[in-house]
């Protein structure tokens, strides 16, 4: 007696499909990751370059803000608008209203 078995190729056959796209789609998956990791390396080196930038220029401005009020041109400034320097100052404060 023949025992036939028509579906036992088609199982196997559905298996190996699932099982290669399977493996196509973690493949694309990693690819993916792979290509947004980079994409993030390089924006960040672009943001790293950006703030050392930005450092300089916040240290080239607190140099001409120091400057701008450092006493001797305070003193030199108020020479030049006629003011002159109160020996008793009256203080107000607002602790007596």
């Amino acid at each position: 007696m023949t025992i036939i078995q028509p579906n036992k190729n088609e199982d196997i056959r559905r298996l190996v499909t699932l099982l290669t796209m399977g493996l196509v789609v973690v493949f694309l998956v990693v690819v993916f990751l792979y290509m947004q990791t980079v994409i993030s390396k390089h924006d960040l080196a672009k943001k790293r370059n950006t703030l050392e930038t930005l450092k300089v220029e916040n240290a080239e401005l607190k140099n001409n803000f120091y400057t701008l009020v450092d006493v001797g041109n305070l003193e030199q400034l108020a020479g030049e608008l006629g003011l002159v320097q109160d020996k008793n100052p009256q203080w107000a404060f607002a602790s007596r209203f």
